[in-house]
């Protein structure tokens, strides 16, 4: 590539998703741009502790992206120097019987799960009463049981995705932080450009992928038909962190079935509970605490682990925008009018996880040229095709 020629691949979002795929593409021997509209990890896949990296309790169509990404954790992590801040400690999906079920229904529940997350690539046991308090003695002693996944861990989000961007610079990515796109430039039925806030046009060699996780539906708004579009909506997920006064220890990465939680111990001994309760985003796009979402999550980890009765509150944290499908699942597409574009969007707040695996089909497809068969569950024409369906089957009739 000269100084003034494009590179092949241009990628817009400087978070997990755009630099493990720019890193991916490098090393398999494309020209990659990547553009960020602020500083790498400044969005979604930055912020303080850590983020799940969990397969316990996913949609089923996740899972098989899932089982990749896994595995594709454990290997960065022990190739590139200094690692990926990810460590496998198992998960844990603790049960008890809530109001109105019945123990014979949540083990049928947890077996179920169990079974059908194996065979979709995320090994899963179920474990009774006796087994989970063995090897998680602080949990109340209302838990009936759990499901494990012990390839389930946890990871350093913004040291991972910095990891990412340093390894994908040495492989020769040209990586320009404060560059916000504006507009995608397009003529023929393909993305030429991408023109910045500033003014200045970025050329588009063979693809441009958008990877913006909360701009990304702006971006596309102009280029998408209706039917290829499926709307987001933003939310603010509040972590907290607590004191751990008893020195107490949580031994996995631990879900509820029937709360909104997630434990965390992270390395230096504070507990960070999220997934739970979220925070207001205002029209202007800032955030507010919420000290009724703090009460919510709280008081569900302390039924959960009771000694964190015991804690002090440290800090909340919700100032990372995420983008949200109306089926919780990611957006992945090509739009019809663009025919060197790819997207993916709407992580809905747990796309940190499997990004390893989206990523790589990513590269897959770019490289190959054809849409791995993995990615058709996640086409945002999921919420269009059955009105299409019907619509086709009622001509035929009426024929």
């Amino acid at each position: 590539m000269s100084a003034n020629s494009p590179s092949e691949v241009v990628i817009v979002g400087g978070g997990i998703y755009g630099t493990s795929l720019a890193y991916q593409l490098a090393k398999a021997g494309k020209t990659v741009t990547l553009l960020e509209a602020g500083e790498i990890a400044c969005g979604a896949s930055g912020g303080p502790g850590e983020r799940g990296v969990r397969s316990n309790g996913r949609d089923f169509r996740e899972l098989p992206i899932c089982s990749l990404s896994l595995s594709l954790w454990k290997h960065y992590q022990e190739t590139f120097e200094g690692g990926v801040g990810y460590r496998r400690l198992g998960g844990i999906k603790v049960y008890d019987v809530s109001y109105g079920h019945r123990e014979h229904e949540v083990k049928g529940r947890m077996e179920a799960m169990a079974a059908s997350q194996t065979s979709l690539g995320c090994p899963s046991q179920v474990w009774s009463r006796d087994e989970v308090l063995a090897r998680e003695p602080e949990l109340a002693g209302s838990i009936f049981g759990a499901v494990y996944c012990p390839h389930d861990g946890v990871g350093d989000h913004t040291f991972a995705t910095r990891q990412f961007a340093k390894e994908a610079a040495k492989a020769g990515v040209t990586i320009r932080t404060g560059a916000k796109v504006a507009e995608i430039l397009h003529a023929k039925g393909v993305a030429s450009g991408v023109r910045l806030e500033s003014g200045e046009v970025v050329a588009v060699g063979d693809r441009l992928v958008i990877l913006a996780n909360a701009g990304a539906e702006a971006l596309l708004k102009p280029v998408l038909k209706a039917h290829e579009t499926s709307p987001v909506w933003n939310l603010m997920p509040q972590m907290i962190y607590v004191t751990n006064p008893l020195n107490k220890t949580v031994n996995y990465l631990l879900s509820h079935a029937h709360r909104s939680l997630a434990v965390k111990q992270i390395p230096d001994g504070t507990l960070m509970l999220s997934g739970g309760a979220h925070v207001a985003y205002t029209p202007e796009g800032l955030w507010k605490g919420s000290l009724s979402a703090i009460t919510q999550n709280v008081t569900d980890a302390i039924m959960t682990f009771p000694f964190i009765d015991n804690s002090s509150f440290v800090k909340a944290d919700a100032s990372r925008v995420e983008a949200v499908s109306a089926d919780l699942i990611p957006l992945i597409g090509q739009p019809e009018a663009l025919s060197n574009t790819l997207y993916g969007y709407g992580w809905s707040g747990h796309g940190f996880a499997i990004s390893l695996g989206f990523t790589k089909l990513f590269t897959d497809w770019i490289v190959s040229g054809s849409k791995p068969d993995a990615l058709k569950p996640f086409s945002p024409t999921r919420f269009h095709e059955p009105a299409a369906f019907l619509g086709a089957a009622a001509v035929s009739r009426a024929a």
